[in-house]
């Protein structure tokens, strides 16, 4: 009886956990993309209109999907897709974003918002309004593995220590807490690049 006890706690505190690091990314996006909504106002407002149509569509999604442990790998790839749209609103022709996502999609679930934290970090960090920079996201099928690689080229005047943050920590927990040893998170900080890859099973 004591060992079921100590299994069901353990367990339960493994849930809060995973729902504290779940929860931390939906503020952080949210003030993201109202930025960009109020940075096109002025701009196009059709655009914006078109983006406030396209961020309700996501809240709705934050909303009913990602409470729950798992959510269709479908839904979790038009979130992405949905939120990279948004992003490319507010920035320059300057900026290079190259976005590959999968065309086959098999009917699988995932943790909802597994990959956020590693897709706004490239866009925190490798835009510039003053210099040609680049992003790249890739989101591919191999065998039983899903695989997120993400890269952008470093801009001037972000700091090296600013480069992985409190996102990219909150995903290494979170993924330590689902996956334990069997996921893999590869990131490379050269003078140039910042490069992230992760494989989670399916």
């Amino acid at each position: 009886k004591t060992e079921q006890e100590r299994i069901r706690l353990e367990k339960e505190n493994v849930e809060n956990q995973l729902a504290f690091l779940r929860n931390q990314v939906s503020p952080h996006f949210f003030m993201n993309t109202l930025n960009n909504i109020h940075a096109l106002v002025d701009i196009s407002s059709d655009k914006a209109k078109d983006a406030i149509i396209t961020l309700s569509r996501m809240m709705r999604y934050l909303l009913y999907e990602t409470g729950k442990g798992s959510t269709p790998l479908k839904k979790e790839v038009e979130f992405i897709e949905s939120y990279v749209n948004l992003m490319k609103l507010r920035v320059s022709d300057k900026v290079k974003i190259d976005l590959e996502l999968p065309e086959n999609i098999p009917d699988k679930s995932i943790p909802p918002l597994l990959f956020t934290s590693f897709i706004e970090n490239t866009f925190k960090h490798g835009v510039s309004y003053l210099e040609d920079s680049c992003i790249f996201i890739r989101l591919s099928l191999e065998e039983q593995n899903l695989i997120l690689e993400v890269k952008n080229k470093k801009v001037a005047g972000n700091r090296p220590d600013e480069q992985s943050g409190i996102g990219i920590e909150n995903s290494r927990k979170r993924l330590d807490l689902l996956y334990k040893s069997n996921y893999s998170l590869d990131i490379q900080d050269t003078e140039e690049f910042f490069i992230v890859k992760v494989t989670v099973p399916l």
